[in-house]
């Protein structure tokens, strides 16, 4: 735990057990000028927060020994912990811990993985949040002090209801209405609703000796007053009144409800709001055996926009959304009739609707149909044109589930269906969604534990010189073979390391193992032999690239030529000025770069300049119709003269057949690979065939 300083305003304490999530957190903090005191687990945490009282705690859930549920709920029990501000750290996709956070007191949570330039200034917001609040609460008990100094209405009634004396107050509103009520009956000087709940309570008071209270609003001095007016049994057949003007304190109440229920951005209701009208509503279809449904709306790439237009733009198009949904959702919906609360923001992008009284599925979808033709309306904000899709899943009652955390999270799962599909969709949950996510789940827990069980592993593909018919390199394919499943296809776990940022450590592991082996075939055979492997986007735009490519170069001693990494065009269209300067630092190395997949997108002869490679491997999707797709000969002649004209190396990729052989061979193609020269294979494979080889060292073509 770190040094404690003087508490004061501002002052954050940080749980968490990871030290470089704990210094990036106190890094971000800072920027924002707030002090902040670090805690490495809970037992730490509760000890801090003891000795500091700090303004506000970011602690994390998942500690050694003491958890962060645990920390926040004993923070709750201590005197100063009731109001404290306490952010909670989860996991990304677990609504589970999110719910779990807010039974034990949480006040909002942030999900990993953490978008850093924000925490700082989320923190500062529920600062001012919870100071706003506090604030409240001192003006609430500053009215109540005032008004309890400010002689009230006095009066006494007879049991029949006469005015027997009447006292009027000070305070602002605080008469009955008329000043002269001696003699007079209730029903005389209040209106007739108000007079009949009076009389009422009058009777009760004297029966049960009780204290009772009315409220009720009446006009004062061209104002609407809210009054609240206290009856007490006087013990000799008489009733004593008080009426105290309560319209101050309804109003801060009223204030209070806004800030705890209410989005501070966007001014619809908030997740609380909307966990309750759910609740709500669940209650009522119950009783009267109605249908209703829940949607969940994500907007499709809003992370782009944070991060190309900035953050203000950002909470402009939140706005803005906000604002579109209100109108397509208006109360004149043919579908229902929206309550309050009916439509929240639940945080970050993410929308809820709620739809009561339905009566068929189709009404929810055509709900979803029109809040996405809203969307795709372009948006004027700041200047720019905006434009955004939303993905919606759609939970339905009692069918999908019976209770709000249910119904609110199978629509969840089903609005990560409609992206997975494409965005822009509209999906209904099903049973078999959450089989999918669970399977999902599963393989991303075993695919972290691969690498560390040795479970991965890698084949090799033969790249063979055409004039020469000699293997001359070959490409590094993982492969994955689980315990309990055997051999995962990679087109099943790689786009889930690519998801789950896996891709990284995976693409180190290969790039290492792959360096070693083409070494130790060097040795072994007495012959170069090129060894291609492919890098992901997430390792290309790693900064540390090229210290991990050098490193696995001296570690291994291969040399840096006979190493080829291969790069999509998608990669590197990403980001031109920060590709130009990645294959910069590369090309120092002395490493070998190449286009794979080339054809498939933003092919073009300029960029091909710009970036200077080596070779480009034409995509298999060309070579397969080859030679009885003349259209797909065309191109691929084409992109071999051009390759050529640029002093580059052609690969052609997926080679079945005789005849696509002698077709490349005619048209010039440097090297081919494929099923028809070699599947993918293991290394002793790889050995044999180089060393059936007839020459000792075979030149790399094309270098």
């Amino acid at each position: 735990m770190g040094t404690l300083h003087s508490p004061k305003r501002g002052t954050v304490l940080v749980a968490d057990d990871d030290p470089v999530m704990r210094l990036l957190m106190l890094e971000m903090l800072a920027q924002v000028g707030l002090n902040a005191v670090e805690a490495a687990d809970g037992s730490a945490a509760l000890s801090c927060f003891r000795q500091m009282c700090p303004d506000l705690v970011l602690l994390d859930v998942d500690m050694p020994g003491v958890d962060g549920f645990t920390v926040c709920r004993e923070i709750r029990q201590m005197e100063h912990g009731a109001t404290v501000p306490i952010i909670m750290v989860t996991g990304g996709d677990d609504l589970e811990a999110v719910t779990q956070a807010y039974e034990v007191g949480a006040t909002d949570f942030i999900s990993k993985p953490i978008n850093w330039p924000i925490l700082g200034h989320r923190v500062l917001y529920v600062l001012r949040a919870s100071d706003a609040i506090a604030r409240l609460r001192i003006a609430d008990a500053h009215n109540r002090a005032v008004l309890a100094a400010i002689p009230d209405t006095f009066f006494r009634l007879s049991p029949e209801g006469f005015y027997l004396d009447y006292e009027q107050g000070h305070g602002p509103g605080a008469t009955l209405a008329e000043t002269r009520c001696v003699g007079r009956h209730v029903s005389e000087v209040l209106p007739a609703p108000i007079a009949q709940r009076l009389m009422l309570e009058l009777e009760c008071v004297l029966d049960t000796h009780d204290i009772r209270s009315v409220d009720y609003e009446l006009f004062s001095g061209g104002m609407l007053h809210h009054f609240e007016a206290r009856l007490v049994n006087t013990g000799a057949g008489e009733v004593l009144g008080l009426v105290r003007d309560i319209s101050e304190r309804k109003r801060t109440e009223d204030q209070i409800r806004r800030l705890a229920y209410c989005d501070s951005l966007t001014g619809i209701p908030n997740r609380q709001a909307f966990l309750e009208s759910l609740e709500h509503e669940l209650q009522r279809s119950r009783a009267g055996g109605c249908k209703f449904a829940v949607l969940f709306m994500d907007l499709d790439s809003f992370k782009r926009i944070n991060d190309t237009l900035g953050h203000n733009v950002g909470d402009l198009l939140l706005q803005a959304v906000s604002e579109r949904l209100h109108e397509t959702i208006r109360p004149g919906d043919t579908v229902s009739l929206l309550g309050h609360g009916s439509l929240a923001r639940l945080g970050g992008d993410e929308f809820t609707i709620l739809i009561p009284d339905l009566q068929q599925v189709e009404d929810a979808l055509h709900v979803a149909q029109r809040v996405k033709d809203a969307m795709r309306r372009p948006f004027q904000l700041d200047g720019h044109e905006i434009f955004v899709t939303a993905s919606i899943g759609i939970s339905l009652y009692p069918q999908d589930g019976e209770d709000s955390s249910s119904l609110l999270k199978y629509a969840d799962t089903a609005m990560y269906h409609a992206k997975n599909c494409g965005k822009d969709n509209a999906k209904l949950y099903s049973s078999s969604l959450t089989m999918q996510i669970m399977s999902h789940v599963k393989l991303e827990v075993g695919l972290r534990k691969a690498l560390q069980n040795d479970e991965l592993y890698l084949l090799y593909q033969p790249q063979v010189d055409v004039s020469s018919a000699q293997l001359v390199g070959v490409e590094a394919l993982v492969r994955w073979r689980h315990p309990e499943h055997g051999v995962i296809p990679p087109n099943e776990f790689i786009p889930l390391a690519e998801e789950t940022g896996l891709i990284v450590p995976i693409g180190e592991w290969v790039l290492r193992t792959a360096c070693k082996q083409a070494r130790a075939w060097q040795q072994a055979c007495q012959r170069p032999v090129r060894m291609a492997v492919n890098l992901s986007a997430k390792q290309f735009k790693d900064e540390n690239l090229s210290q991990i490519v050098v490193s696995a170069l001296h570690d291994t001693g291969l040399e840096p030529r006979l190493l080829e990494l291969e790069l999509t065009e998608g990669t590197l269209m990403d980001d031109a000025r920060a590709t130009m300067a990645t294959l910069d630092q590369l090309r120092g190395i002395g490493v070998y770069l190449s286009i794979d997949d080339f054809g498939t997108g933003y092919s073009s002869m300029s960029y091909l300049k710009r970036f200077d490679v080596r070779a480009l491997k034409i995509d298999k999707s060309f070579i397969s119709g080859l030679p009885q797709d003349s259209e797909n000969a065309a191109i691929t002649r084409a992109i071999i003269a051009m390759a050529h004209g640029l002093k580059m190396v052609v690969v052609a990729e997926g080679v079945e057949t005789n005849a696509q052989l002698h077709l490349l061979e005619q048209y010039g193609c440097d090297l081919v690979q494929g099923f028809f020269l070699g599947h993918p294979s293991p290394q002793e494979s790889i050995a044999q065939m180089l060393n059936r080889q007839r020459l000792l060292s075979v030149p790399l073509s094309g270098t």
